[in-house]
């Protein structure tokens, strides 16, 4: 089943690859901005059921272009939605966004 995904702000967080997301599969993100984000940038992803999964600062946003940081990576482990928010640490541009899964 494809995955769904949905995205506000100036920072848009897409699904690399073929755009499926299963539990068990391995989903790479990466992400489009209006404007180059400056650096650090912080990545958070919360299950369905509101816990923290990954939390990461970033020196780079990974666009999926040759040359960029490597896709942020998780694998889900229940249907739901998991809650994506990208954000600028010292700066004002940020991302949120829904994916979908099941």
């Amino acid at each position: 089943m494809p995955a769904r995904i949905e995205a506000h702000g100036e920072i848009e967080t897409v699904i690399q690859g073929d755009g499926t997301a299963r539990i068990g599969d391995r989903v790479l993100l990466v992400f489009r901005a209006i404007d180059d984000p400056e650096p650090p940038i912080g990545i958070i992803i919360q299950s369905p059921n509101g816990q923290k999964i990954l939390e990461k600062v970033l020196r780079e946003l990974p666009t999926g272009l040759p040359q960029s940081a490597p896709p942020v990576e998780f694998v889900p482990s229940a249907n739901g939605l998991y809650h994506i928010e990208v954000k600028e640490l010292r700066g004002k541009q940020r991302g949120t966004a829904v994916l979908r899964v099941g």
